[in-house]
């Protein structure tokens, strides 16, 4: 069994690059494999491994002054969530590349408070989703507005395309609530004048609440590519890309050169042989191996 790390701290760091070693230097020496985020903003990471590694890399780095109170997300799986460890450095630990100051954030609204706000006045209240669309493709809030945007740094351009919502009650939502730091503060920043964002995200709405109203599954960046959120009134939402059967079923394109992640059941992965079109299916890399088996 091994435990899931999701966590994040938006703060100033004067050495992103001596903290990046250490950090680096800690997961190997415990097995951890993952991705950490550092920069001046802060840390933005999920790593797996087993319980006592994790438990031991959760106590080494709250032991820095400035993260003694970070918030893990923690979640269990029976596979190897991550094929290896990646620490870097980047400029910021969620690239929006749209100059925005994380201190004027909206204020949390905690998952329980959102559920009964939802029940006793939902009509009121316009969720957004802050991921992308290949995420809330497969789960997102009943109502919510996702958009259609492939990565972070095009939500600049969808706030532009939502200036008539200035006056209404917004709640942002993502993952685990790192995104929904920075949406929330350019959405404040643009004179959107009462927004709130869900503490803990998606995730710590599942835990605290059953996940009521969370249609799908939560998209997650690790080898079980979703997980469920609702227990509580649970709903398929996406389709097959070919046979439009509701499945939550992601697979990667058999074509290399494609390597499209599409929403597939298992009777067209079988019928395209992993191709997310009859052309990749043409081009199927396993095509190729098998030809070079015969060969």
């Amino acid at each position: 069994m091994f435990k899931v790390l999701l966590y994040y701290k938006y703060i100033e760091l004067a050495d992103p690059k001596k903290f990046r070693d250490e950090q680096y230097n800690l997961c190997a020496r415990l097995g951890l494999k993952g991705r950490i985020l550092i920069g001046d903003e802060g840390l933005n990471g999920t790593v797996g491994g087993s319980e006592e590694s994790i438990n031991e890399y959760m106590e080494a780095t709250q032991k820095y002054p400035e993260f003694s109170d970070i918030e893990w997300k923690i979640s269990y799986t029976e596979e190897d969530p991550f094929p290896k460890l990646r620490v870097v450095v980047r400029d910021e630990i969620v690239s929006l590349r749209t100059k925005v100051s994380v201190k004027n954030k909206a204020p949390y609204i905690e998952p329980k408070d959102l559920k009964k706000e939802l029940e006793e006045k939902g009509d009121e209240i316009i969720l957004i989703d802050a991921r992308n669309n290949y995420e809330s493709k497969i789960g997102k809030f009943k109502n919510a507005i996702a958009p259609d945007i492939d990565n972070f740094r095009e939500w600049s351009e969808f706030v532009d395309s939502i200036e008539d919502l200035k006056d209404k009650t917004i709640v942002t939502y993502c993952t685990g609530g790192i995104r929904c730091e920075k949406a929330s503060a350019y959405l404040v920043e643009k004179g959107f004048k009462n927004v709130r964002q869900l503490h803990g995200g998606i995730v710590r709405y599942g835990e605290e609440t059953g996940g009521k109203d969370f249609e799908g599954t939560c998209y997650v960046f690790d080898s079980r590519i979703h997980v469920p959120v609702n227990s509580v009134n649970p709903e398929v939402i996406s389709e097959c890309e070919h046979c439009k059967k509701k499945i939550a079923r992601y697979i990667n394109c058999c074509n290399a050169k494609c390597n499209k992640q599409f929403i597939c059941c298992e009777e067209c992965e079988a019928k395209f042989e992993g191709g997310c079109s009859e052309d990749c299916q043409a081009k199927s890399r396993y095509k190729k191996v098998e030809a070079e088996h015969q060969a």
